[in-house]
C-alpha cells in the first residue's frame, strides 16, 4: 500500500493524531499470515507481546499472534501498516490509553481455544480478519459484549483493504460500522 492511501487509515485509527490522549491502537499480528511478520515487530521499537507464554521453538514463536502497540508518529507503525493493511495481518484494537498492554494480553489469552459440542479443544485464530468479520455478526449481543471486554472497538479489514467493519458497543447492542479505504 502507498503511503498516500494509508492516510485514510491512519484518520479513522487516530482521529486526532496530535491529541494521544484518545483511544490506545493495537493490532494483534497473526504471524502464519507472513514469515516476516515477528522480524518486522521485533526491529520496528514498538511495544509487543506474543500471545502464547512459554519457551516457544522459533518457528512457533514466527508463527504466534503478536499484539503491537502503534503510535501515530512513529515511522516504524507506517512501514507495518504499509506492508500488511490489505494482506489480512492481523485486526485492530481500540482500547482505553490506561488500560495496561498486559490487560489486553490476557484477555485476548481467553479466546485462543474452543470446545467443540463433541469437546474437541481447537486453536481459533480470531485475530485473522477473515475469520472474525464472519464470526462477530454471529454472535449474540451479550457474546459480543464478553469478547469485546474491557476494550472499546474492534476494527476488521475486509476485501484486501478495499473496506472495514468497526465493531463496538452502542446502548449494550453490537454495532457495525462498515467503510471504504
Amino acid at each position: 500500500m502507498s503511503s498516500a492511501a494509508l492516510d485514510p487509515l491512519m484518520t479513522l485509527l487516530w482521529p486526532n493524531a496530535e491529541d494521544l490522549s484518545g483511544d490506545a491502537v493495537y493490532w494483534l499480528l497473526d504471524g502464519a499470515r507472513d514469515p516476516e511478520i515477528v522480524n518486522s515487530v521485533r526491529r520496528s521499537g514498538l511495544e509487543f507481546s506474543c500471545l502464547y507464554s512459554g519457551q516457544l521453538t522459533p518457528s512457533l514463536e514466527a508463527a504466534a499472534p503478536h499484539l503491537v502497540r502503534l503510535i501515530p508518529t512513529s515511522p516504524s507503525t507506517r512501514e507495518l501498516l504499509e506492508r500488511g493493511w490489505g494482506h489480512a495481518w492481523g485486526i485492530f484494537i481500540l482500547a482505553p490509553p490506561v488500560l495496561p498492554m498486559l490487560v489486553i494480553r490476557l484477555h485476548l489469552k481467553k479466546f485462543l481455544r474452543v470446545r467443540t459440542e463433541d469437546k474437541k479443544l481447537l486453536m481459533f485464530r480470531y485475530y485473522d480478519p477473515r475469520v472474525l468479520s464472519v464470526f462477530l455478526p454471529t454472535c449474540t449481543d451479550e457474546e459480543f459484549t464478553k469478547f469485546l471486554g474491557p476494550l472499546n472497538r474492534l476494527l476488521v479489514e475486509l476485501d484486501e483493504g478495499a473496506r472495514w467493519n468497526l465493531f463496538d458497543l452502542e446502548d449494550q447492542a453490537m454495532r457495525i460500522v462498515s467503510g471504504r479505504q
